[in-house]
């Protein structure tokens, strides 16, 4: 009896276990949600209207060169963003960040985030399909 009481023991702290690491996965993954988000259609029309807008790619620079939002700037994530980093963008402007990291938007999410550490006022994150939905709708890329 003590054998099957300590088999399910054993069983209930395993998916405690899993439980618990998924949530700590998908908290880790969740990226900033409290940063604000623009679509892919909003940031469509602010760049038609001329706007004074900042795209930054986060993605690797390989991948930029591969096809990226036209006109966006290369900015490759980074743990760690200092001000000599940033030290060409206005912090008066709309900065709008994005990667393909899927929901979340992991590493443009982080980068806002850090930005707004620098003294960043109104910076947004490209919201989930980024680039992906941005080169299905046909948008321009280069």
């Amino acid at each position: 009896m003590e054998e099957v009481m300590m088999n399910a023991l054993k069983k209930v702290f395993s998916i405690v276990a899993c439980l618990l690491c998924l949530i700590i996965a998908s908290v880790s993954f969740a990226g900033h949600p409290e940063i604000p988000r623009i679509t892919i259609d909003e940031l469509k029309k602010l760049i038609d209207a001329k706007s004074d807008v900042i795209v930054l790619d986060v993605q690797l620079k390989d991948i930029y060169d591969k096809g990226h939002i036209k006109g966006a700037v290369s900015f490759p994530w980074k743990a760690e963003v200092n001000d000599g980093d940033v030290e060409k963008l206005a912090k008066d402007k709309l900065i709008v960040t994005y990667c393909d990291c899927g929901p979340g938007e992991a590493d443009s999410s982080d980068l806002a985030n850090q930005l707004i550490g620098l003294g960043f006022a109104n910076v947004k994150v490209l919201k989930d399909p980024a680039i992906r939905g941005w080169k299905k709708a046909g948008y321009p890329v280069e």
